[in-house]
């Protein structure tokens, strides 16, 4: 889930600031990377390291890469790809075809793409792959189809077409043709990763979420609809939609992924988690809690509307301490179980003797309860723990996880609690007991994919009921029989 950004503003002077800025908004979206790459009359330039953008870019790089005069930049912030993050897969990427070509490209993608082991076998004739990062496998068909088509929306509709149901991308693209830099930024026909652009100040700027365009001082113009792509050149600004398919924007990018000030599908990312809350009350209607506290930080937005629907008092009784990592990105449970215990501290007197009910985004893996903020809570004292989530039991793994195998199916909490069972043929109350009883809490309160469609629009609910945005030709074999079991039991 990279954070990507796009500027095109020739005789720009704070260009290269506007893409730092603009990209370290996207900073909640990866820990492993940073890279920034700008395009001048000459030539392209790129800078990337391993670490936080305030550890890899700073005052002097800006200002290096601005004497370039460039009038274009793209910026990646980079989710973890592996276990241990490698420089040589930090993005942007460069292009490396093995003859000559009048075309440099440099790309940066947020998306996956999934058994690329074909594709990268059809373009091993004519490009050097450098990387293990299959965003330059997209990127070498996208210098292929550029080389062939010339800067043309032809070229994207062949990239959309050719990835198709077996993988999802929103990218951003530095094309220098000899003469001029220009820029490309595209979706999947999906949408299912989120690009927005806007024009703030005479710049032209995409962005993985629109709180870089706030950072700009910009609000966001659009948000990019599936298979639509924007060119930038000397010619002028062009967006197009290419092809028009259901539209499958993620669903959790909104409930937990999102910084809260963006807008997901038109809608602001706090007032989606917020009127979540509203829907759980509206559905259980009946609390034991004295107080509502959230589970920091992604809970803050659906904790504000379980106490405005509870109408009890909200507190701030868990913080997040300063040693605190994203734990969502890390794959290993026993390291997850660990970073989760730097995570959270209590506020003693405002849990000692309480019932709590306690807000948060979903219940993933359950790893809150090993150590984390489950443990805190009853460790300073509360007496009774209601754990209300925005988002419902989480069935399926990421499409992004299928190459670990059937574990990623297996660690899941609703899967876990339901060992040797299924939990397709149980109602929410029984998935709410038995969940519970897995992660130590006395309730927990699941939201239903109705009230969340309700709020947060139509779209892909993968964990929730395999709406994958896969074609199935690509699923591996243990999730088919696990989604026809679903079925089977659900209808």
């Amino acid at each position: 889930m990279d954070g990507i950004v796009g500027i095109y503003s020739p005789a720009d002077n704070a260009l290269v600031n506007k893409a730092f800025l603009a990209t370290g908004a996207c900073q909640h979206r990866g820990k492993a990377s940073t890279g920034l790459a700008v395009g001048t009359g000459k030539d392209i330039y790129l800078y990337k390291g391993l670490g936080r953008i305030a550890e890899v870019i700073d005052l002097n790089v800006i200002r290096m890469l601005q004497h370039l005069e460039p009038v274009a930049a793209i910026g990646n912030i980079g989710y973890t790809k592996r276990k241990i993050a490698e420089k040589m897969n930090v993005e942007p990427i460069e292009i490396f075809p093995k003859s000559h070509s009048h075309l440099k490209v440099v790309v940066t993608m947020d998306g996956y793409l999934i058994q690329g082991n074909d594709l990268k076998a059809e373009l091993e004739t004519d490009y050097k792959f450098r990387t293990d990062n299959k965003t330059e496998i997209v990127g070498a068909l996208l210098h292929k189809y550029l080389t062939e088509d010339g800067f043309t929306f032809q070229a994207g509709e062949r990239l959309i077409d050719k990835l198709h149901g077996r993988g999802t991308f929103a990218l951003t693209a530095l094309i220098h043709d000899g003469k001029e830099t220009r820029l490309i930024a595209m979706t999947d026909d999906t949408a299912f990763e989120p690009l927005c652009y806007a024009t703030i100040d005479g710049a032209f700027v995409v962005c993985s979420e629109s709180c870089s365009h706030r950072r700009l001082g910009g609000q966001v113009g659009k948000e990019y609809d599936g298979g639509e792509m924007t060119l930038c050149s000397s010619s002028g600004i062009e967006t197009r939609r290419l092809r028009e398919s259901r539209m499958m924007p993620d669903v959790f990018q909104g409930v937990y992924f999102g910084n809260v000030g963006s807008v997901f599908r038109g809608k602001e990312i706090f007032q989606i988690r917020r009127e979540l809350g509203l829907e759980l009350t509206d559905h259980y209607r009946e609390s034991r809690a004295d107080v509502v506290i959230p589970n920091p930080e992604s809970g803050w937005g659906v904790t504000v509307g379980i106490a405005e629907g509870l109408k009890t008092d909200l507190f701030p009784a868990l913080i997040k301490l300063p040693q605190a990592v994203r734990t969502f990105q890390e794959g290993e449970r026993n390291t997850r179980a660990k970073e989760v215990g730097l995570k959270f501290g209590g506020i003693d007197s405002l849990l000692r003797g309480r019932n709590i009910a306690m807000g948060d985004d979903s219940i993933v893996r359950g790893s809150v309860s090993e150590g984390g903020s489950v443990w805190v809570v009853y460790n300073a004292g509360a007496s009774f723990l209601e754990f209300w989530i925005s988002y419902g039991p989480m069935f399926f793994p990421s499409f992004k996880e299928w190459n670990r195998g059937v574990d990623c199916l297996n660690e899941l909490a609703a899967q876990r609690a339901f060992k040797d069972d299924n939990p397709y043929d149980k109602t929410l109350d029984e998935i709410n007991l038995a969940v519970a009883k897995l992660i130590g809490v006395d309730e927990v309160k699941y939201n239903t994919l109705e009230r969340i469609r309700k709020i947060a629009g139509d779209g892909s609910f993968q964990a929730l009921d395999a709406s994958y945005p896969i074609a199935e030709e690509f699923w591996p074999d243990w999730l088919k029989q696990e989604v026809e079991k679903f079925h089977r039991y659900r209808g």
